[in-house]
């Protein structure tokens, strides 16, 4: 087995990442207002990955020494980098919601949609790179993220039924 080139507290900073650009995204999107039921929709979603932080930050504790272990050579490189490349949700600001870009409430459902999906790929991918002991908190995460889907689906429905009408 190879040295590997990371440490899990280092996996775990980039899932804090993940989520303080999920709060940057639905605190973005539930001021614009498009409606009250999306916007407060949004500031729960926006108050569930603070919540996520303080659950990584948690896990963090004592694994600075902690390495993760490698089934062959540079697979743990690979795999960051392309966690790295494939972010949740953008940092540059090209998907962030403002009151001028969202216009339509089922595109910012949409564009939600997705990067939930992408958090569950993500942390299901990162669930191997923590203690065993810990992968369950990992798994809470995965099912909260999940219902996060199920809500946004709800809603989606929901106002897909009020347009039809």
């Amino acid at each position: 087995m190879s040295t590997p080139l990371y440490q899990a507290a280092e996996v775990l900073d980039m899932a804090i990442q993940v989520e303080e650009d999920g709060i940057a995204f639905y605190t973005g999107c539930a001021a614009t207002r498009a409606s009250e039921e999306l916007a407060e929709l949004f500031e729960f979603l926006a108050d569930q990955e603070r919540l996520h932080i303080k659950v990584f930050t948690e896990m963090k504790q004592g694994l600075s020494e902690y390495s993760l272990p490698e089934g062959y050579p540079g697979q743990t490189e690979s795999y960051i980098a392309s966690l790295v490349e494939d972010r949740v949700f953008p940092s540059d600001g090209d998907r962030m919601c403002t009151p001028e870009e969202i216009t339509d409430e089922m595109d910012a459902i949409r564009i939600a949609l997705g990067m939930e999906k992408s958090s569950i790929l993500f942390y299901s991918g990162i669930k191997d790179m923590v203690r065993e002991s810990e992968q369950g908190v990992i798994d809470d995460v995965i099912a909260e993220e999940r219902e996060h889907i199920r809500r946004l689906l709800s809603l989606r429905h929901s106002l897909e039924s009020a347009r039809n009408q």
